[in-house]
Parts: C-alpha cells; sequence; structure tokens
C-alpha cells in the first residue's frame, strides 16, 4: 500500500501545480467526464498455471471521472477509475483495483512545448495490459492474483526551430512494485535526446536519439545502456519516403555479468498517399558483439499495412523481428530476439453495432537464460459494441491466450469472455461559465 499511497500522492501534488500554472487573467473552460461500468467476467485459468486450472467469475465495478481544462496555450487531462473486484469461486482475491493518469502539455513559448504525463496502476489481473489488439506488453509469465503496481512518469519539452525541424529533451521513470516476493520489483530511469533536421526541405532529413537508461532491479544484477540512432531519410513525394537507419546499443552490467554491444542498420520506406490505406516497412539485421563470448546475429524489420473500405471498417496487419530486453517485467530474462505477427479487423455491422477481431503470434528467444528459454505465444479474440442508448455502451468481449514454452512450468492456456455495461452521459459536464 506504500507504493499506492506515493504513487497517489505524487500524481496530486503535480495536478495541484500543474493547475496553478494557468494563467490567472485567462478564462479555462472546464469539462467533467462522470461514467461507471459493470462488468462480469470468466476465466477458466485464473492463476495462467500449468496444471491444475482454476476457473472463476468475477465481477467488476468501476466508476470513473475525467476532468479536462482547456485554456488558450495549456491543457491539462486527469482521469481516475477505482475498481471493485469480486470474485465468486475464490473471494480471498476480491481487491480494489485502481488506474489513474495525468495529462499536460502548456506552450511556453511560441516555439516550445513542455508536456507532462504520469500513468498508475494497481491490480492483480496478471494479463491486464495483454487483452487489447494493440498493446506494449509484458510478455514475460505472471501467474497467480497478488496485486502489483505499475507507474510510468514522462517529461518532454519540445523545441520546433523551423516548419519541421524539432528538438526534443525526454525523461522517462517506470517503476514495478509486486506484492508477491517471489517476484521481482524494478525501475528505470531515461534520459533522452530525439533531433529532427532538414538538410534540404521536403529531400533531405537527418533524425537522431540517443538515450541513456538506468535499470536497478532487487535480486537481478542492475545495469545501464546507452543507445544511438541515426536515421537519413528522402522524401520522394509529398506521400513518400526512403530512409537508411543505424542503431548502436551498448549494455553495461554494473558487476560481473558479461558487457555487449549491438550493431543494427536497416533500410526502410514510409507511404501514406491514400487516406484509406498506408504501408510502412524496413528490413536490416542486428549484430550482437559479446566481450567474452560469441556473437550472435539475427534478422530486424517491420511492415505494418492499414485499409479502410468503408466508414468504421478497417484492416490492420503488422509483422516485426528484431531484438529486446525481457526487462521490467514479471520476469527478468535479459537479451531477447523476437518474431511477432498480429492483425487487427473492425467492422460497423449496424448504426450501433461494430465488430472486430484480432489475431497474433509472437515467438521469444531468451539468450541469456541457461539453458535457453523459447516461448510462442497465441492470441486470439473477438468483441461486439452496441451503444443501446445515447449514455449506455454494451461491449462482449473473448480473448485467448496460449503460451507454449520449452520451460513446462511456463506454459499456460486461458479463455477468458466478458459482459460489460458503461453508463455515460451524452456530453461531458460543463464546470465553467
Amino acid at each position: 500500500m506504500k507504493y499506492i499511497t506515493c504513487c497517489f500522492t505524487r500524481s496530486l501534488l503535480c495536478a495541484v501545480l500543474l493547475t496553478g500554472m494557468l494563467p490567472a487573467h485567462t478564462v479555462a473552460e472546464v469539462n467533467w467526464d462522470p461514467g461507471i461500468s459493470l462488468g462480469n467476467m470468466y476465466t477458466d485459468n485464473i492463476d495462467l498455471t500449468t496444471d491444475n486450472e482454476e476457473h472463476d467469475f468475477i465481477t467488476a465495478l468501476s466508476p470513473e471521472i475525467t476532468l479536462n481544462i482547456v485554456e488558450q496555450f495549456t491543457n491539462l487531462s486527469l482521469f481516475y477509475a477505482p475498481t471493485y473486484a469480486s470474485y465468486l469461486r475464490f473471494p480471498e482475491n476480491n481487491t480494489f483495483r485502481h488506474d489513474a493518469a495525468l495529462d499536460f502539455s502548456r506552450q511556453i513559448t511560441r516555439t516550445t512545448r513542455l508536456e507532462i504525463s504520469n500513468g498508475y496502476r494497481y491490480t492483480e489481473d496478471p494479463l491486464s495490459e495483454s487483452i487489447d489488439a494493440d498493446y506494449d506488453r509484458d510478455t514475460t509469465v505472471r501467474q497467480g492474483r497478488e496485486p502489483y503496481t505499475t507507474n510510468t512518469a514522462a517529461l518532454s519539452v519540445i523545441n520546433q526551430f523551423g516548419p519541421d525541424n524539432s528538438i526534443a529533451l525526454d525523461y522517462e521513470y517506470y517503476l514495478l512494485s509486486n506484492r508477491d516476493p517471489a517476484l521481482e520489483d524494478s525501475n528505470h530511469h531515461r534520459p533522452g535526446i530525439t533531433v529532427t533536421y532538414w538538410l534540404i526541405p521536403d529531400r533531405y532529413c537527418a533524425e537522431t536519439e540517443a538515450a541513456y537508461t538506468k535499470r536497478d532491479f532487487d535480486a537481478s544484477e542492475n545495469y545501464n545502456d546507452i543507445s544511438g540512432r541515426l536515421r537519413l531519410i528522402r522524401r520522394i513525394t509529398p506521400h513518400f519516403d526512403i530512409y537508411a537507419e543505424y542503431t548502436h546499443e551498448l549494455t553495461d552490467y554494473v558487476s560481473e555479468t558479461e558487457d555487449y554491444q549491438v550493431f543494427s542498420p536497416v533500410l526502410g520506406f514510409s507511404w501514406d498517399e491514400y487516406i484509406d490505406y498506408s504501408l510502412t516497412a524496413s528490413f536490416g539485421y542486428f549484430f550482437r558483439k559479446n566481450d567474452q563470448s560469441g556473437s550472435d546475429s539475427g534478422p530486424v524489420g517491420t511492415i505494418e499495412g492499414r485499409y479502410a473500405w468503408e466508414p468504421g471498417a478497417s484492416l490492420l496487419l503488422n509483422a516485426s523481428a528484431g531484438y529486446d530486453r525481457a526487462s521490467g517485467g514479471s520476469e527478468e530474462l535479459g537479451f531477447n530476439p523476437f518474431y511477432d505477427v498480429a492483425g487487427t479487423v473492425t467492422y460497423p455491422m449496424g448504426r450501433h453495432l461494430h465488430a472486430n477481431l484480432f489475431t497474433g503470434y509472437r515467438w521469444n528467444i531468451y539468450t541469456e537464460e541457461s539453458p535457453d528459454r523459447e516461448d510462442t505465444l497465441w492470441r486470439a479474440g473477438a468483441g461486439l459494441a452496441y451503444q443501446a442508448l445515447p449514455w449506455m455502451l454494451v461491449q462482449l468481449n473473448y480473448a485467448f491466450q496460449d503460451l507454449n514454452s520449452n520451460i513446462d512450468t511456463e506454459d499456460y492456456t486461458e479463455n477468458r469472455a466478458e459482459l460489460t455495461i458503461t453508463l455515460n452521459p451524452r456530453q461531458p459536464l460543463r464546470l465553467s461559465d
């Protein structure tokens, strides 16, 4: 609970300070958007275990509030949704969940903008961030229903010096705290800088990025990561760019673990000539050079396509290959080459009824584990959203996940289905004159 109190206190203090930055002589527009949702979810494997799977029905009642303050040069948005989760078969898991977010932006000068954000979550659901089709998720395995806390705070200062030229200074802090003593707590600090400069307007551009990451763990060895990226862009038409990119990373462990460097050249293009469809792709390779042991390598690339054929209907396809770090999640597994493919279809089945389908596959290779560990994760799902009344939304969702690992104790399969009713006013309530 100390992490909940600490994070809430910081967010509240930050909100008060940011609100105080609004000029006293200007009139701000203040909108309040309340809501409440009631849902019931069935899962056939609440603990994500290999054997002795247990099912349960989980009822969740969640009031929520969004407060937006808009002034001529300033925007502030606050969101908070406490949720009471009640388990039918295993009431010892009953708990309060908390989701909160803060987003702030201010135009400091004509060319300089300040952005601040904070996202907080306290939950016992091991897959709370893995059900949506589009997500940046922890693909390691979290078992059990012990609560955990995540908090991400970010600050950016962006200066625009020219129509398309900019320099951005960024800082991010991430915290993971687990109640389960078998899982490792972690945090990281990540300052960085990104510069975009058009050498010849609308023809040649250079984009550079540098970042330093300091990762701390309770049990695993701490390390520092320095990364740099340079992308040279050639604009062929207003809607078609080609580019060459090079990324270099250095990972330096504080103590005895072997340090390494990664070199990654890539060629790519981006095409968005038509409003209904677009395509981006990149192809390259990475080479990892270890200080003592042998080196390894693999492909790097992305393909992302979007196609819309009528209002509300769209198809998204993306595939990627490359490398990552399994750090800051439920397991600390080190260097991680991966292959990933996913697709999402949304389609309007009527004026007030929309459907979606999604599927995905990911292959993770954890080369720093002994013996080497490989996980394959299949996921699929479908959903219906029905706007029953202007102020009532009814949603029915189904999701399937199957993780197969060469470490047998990490395997799991889960099916979950959820019916949710959400009530919101048709228009936000305006609190200012």
